[in-house]
């Protein structure tokens, strides 16, 4: 609904329910994500709430980073990961309720194809590594650059879809989760994203969507670092 698969609530979640965080919780999050980001965007790319233009720098540079930070994760230490993890959500959530452009100028064509490229290698570093989709950072990013947020919602559901799929595929041979939870939850967030895709491009105006996603991303990343410290 916020651009983003969930994942940087369903690690915690997944995590406080027993799931060792990088075998379990950061893989069956991955997996949810791309579901849920590739349903949605789906739903995002019918209703022209996708920016077209904007989309494919970020998802050829998102697939090259996610399988690297993945491999990076492999040897991090998990108190370490668990507080970039929840200070990126507080960071990010804050940046966006900020709510003002950066920019005074137009974004021209060059400076979103260079940042998509830039950033999203980076925002693909960190889905490997840490689990989170990355929606919320693209998010962030393209409202501060000046676009709609409902928009930038939607284009960011398609990237980090990507993004998410290919870093469960790096972690799949490490993953300690069984087949049946992969399916009931995976279909659970197939309904869920649907419904929420509906529900942030029919009744929502692009403030909302702000105050939600910064609303959530803050308390799940406080929380988060309070257990980690």
């Amino acid at each position: 609904m916020v651009g983003s698969g969930g994942s940087q609530v369903m690690v915690p979640a997944l995590f406080w329910m027993g799931l060792d965080f990088k075998t379990g919780a950061i893989p069956l999050a991955l997996l949810i994500s791309a579901i849920t980001c590739f349903s949605a965007g789906a739903v995002y790319w019918r209703r022209g709430l996708v920016l077209k233009e904007t989309v494919w720098p970020f998802a050829v540079s998102v697939v090259i980073g996610a399988p690297l930070g993945a491999i990076a994760q492999f040897s991090a230490p998990s108190s370490l990961i668990m507080i970039v993890f929840a200070i990126g959500n507080m960071v990010v959530g804050l940046s966006v309720l900020r709510g003002k452009s950066v920019l005074k100028h137009e974004v021209s064509k060059r400076l979103i194809v260079t940042l998509g490229l830039v950033f999203g290698f980076l925002v693909g570093f960190f889905i490997g590594l840490i689990g989170r989709d990355g929606g919320p950072f693209i998010l962030a990013l393209l409202v501060l650059v000046g676009y709609d947020a409902k928009k930038s919602a939607g284009t960011s559901a398609l990237v980090v879809a990507l993004g998410c799929l290919v870093a469960f595929l790096v972690h799949l041979p490490r993953a300690t989760v069984g087949w049946e939870l992969y399916l009931a939850v995976g279909l659970a967030s197939l309904v869920g994203s649907q419904a929420g895709a509906r529900l942030m491009s029919d009744r929502l105006d692009s403030k909302s969507v702000e105050i939600l996603f910064a609303a959530v991303m803050f308390v799940v990343g406080a929380v988060i670092l309070i257990q980690a410290l």
